[in-house]
């Protein structure tokens, strides 16, 4: 089974975690990790590492974060090569949203990691929806 790693700033990815566990119940091999103001950057890079290493129990681990380019981001950019050099598998998915993260726990009994990365991409994309009108 693909582990499944939120990363955000602040509560964001706790709130996500607690809404999927209202709709689903627990999950196993997933996790997340808030970057709060006035954390270590140091301190959250090695426990975003230790986490990614915990939640790939051989099948890789998909690490969904909030914002391309920014601090939950870049913890897992600035661990790519230790990441490597101990053999673990990851992709990295930016804009998380909670139907990226339903479909991610659904999908990832029956996908492989590629292919679920592929899933999870075009689900946050195709849940984006608007209405311009009136009410």
């Amino acid at each position: 089974m693909v582990g499944v790693l939120i990363l955000t700033h602040g509560k964001l990815a706790d709130g996500l975690k607690n809404s999927v566990e209202m709709i689903m119940g627990q999950n196993e091999s997933f996790n997340t990790l808030g970057l709060y103001e006035g954390d270590d950057f140091s301190e959250f890079k090695e426990n975003v590492l230790e986490h990614i290493s915990l939640l790939d129990t051989g099948e890789g681990v998909l690490v969904l974060v909030d914002l391309f380019g920014a601090s939950p981001y870049n913890s897992v950019m600035f661990n790519y090569q230790e990441i490597k050099s101990r053999e673990k598998n990851v992709r990295l998915i930016t804009g998380v949203n909670l139907p990226m993260v339903i479909e991610s726990l659904n999908a990832r009994n029956y996908m492989k990691l590629d292919q679920l990365y592929e899933e999870v991409m075009n689900m946050g994309i195709s849940n984006i929806k608007g209405f311009k009108g009136e009410f």
